[in-house]
């Protein structure tokens, strides 16, 4: 189903002020997204094209959606989903360039194209979108359309993981543990594994197999560095690891 933002975190009467108080394009996407959660598919798609004739970067966003999964057609329609997408990706929506980002890089509905993947990306990380940030580091830990580059990898994961993105987390414990482009450290991996198995916000989703990684570690870890993470905090990984912001982007 489409991701379309919830109010259930709110109180009912905050819930209430803070539509009443918002500005008209906001009610109108709300609108939009009450229809498609009502399945009115035909209410929600003139509601975000009337929107995004104005250059609602949002309502574009959610008409690629329902375009790219086929709501209120005979089947997805993804080419379309892509021209919408683009429309606001070049207006600044992070959620669109990151949706470009994904179908160039998976070829969905569009050839692969890494150089295009990577493009949106990146400007979605310099946004400071930390699913941005991590898939930057993705491009460069793997080769998908730049150079190899692992400590360029873990710079990018690093400024992801510490905007408590579980994913980000995972990946940098992982290059610790092989000492991949960074200083092997097993003490710090164990507490970069636990961080995204129970994530301090409680509404992000924690790494499903990070719980598991991190049970594993500690079963393997000699007694210096078992006790070494059981005081280490997070905040000392970090900054342990902030002299990879010295690194230049190749």
């Amino acid at each position: 189903m489409i991701r379309f933002p919830s109010l259930s975190a709110l109180g009912a009467a905050a819930a209430l002020a803070t539509i009443l108080a918002a500005p008209a394009a906001y009610a109108g996407i709300e609108e939009g997204i009450q229809a498609v959660r009502n399945q009115k598919f035909d209410v929600a798609q003139k509601e975000f094209e009337s929107l995004a004739a104005k250059d609602d970067a949002r309502a574009m966003y959610y008409l690629g959606e329902m375009y790219f999964k086929g709501l209120g057609r005979k089947g997805p329609e993804r080419l379309t989903a892509v021209y919408w997408w683009e429309k606001g990706a070049y207006l600044g929506d992070v959620e669109c360039q990151l949706a470009l980002g994904n179908v160039f890089r998976q070829g969905l509905g569009v050839r692969v194209h890494m150089p295009q993947a990577y493009l949106w990306d990146l400007q979605a990380a310099k946004q400071g979108s930390p699913v941005g940030e991590k898939n930057v580091g993705d491009y460069y830990l793997y080769g998908n359309g730049k150079p190899k580059d692992a400590l360029e990898a873990a710079k990018w994961y690093r400024r992801a993981a510490m905007q408590g993105y579980p994913e980000a987390q995972v990946a940098l414990a992982n290059l610790l543990l092989t000492g991949d482009g960074i200083e092997h450290d097993r003490a710090a991996a164990l507490v970069l594994f636990n961080a995204a198995a129970a994530p301090a916000d409680k509404n992000v989703q924690p790494d499903r197999n990070a719980a598991a990684d991190a049970r594993i570690l500690k079963g393997n870890l000699s007694p210096e560095d078992l006790k070494r993470a059981e005081t280490l905090t997070l905040d000392a990984v970090y900054e342990g690891l902030k002299s990879l912001e010295d690194h230049p982007t190749p």
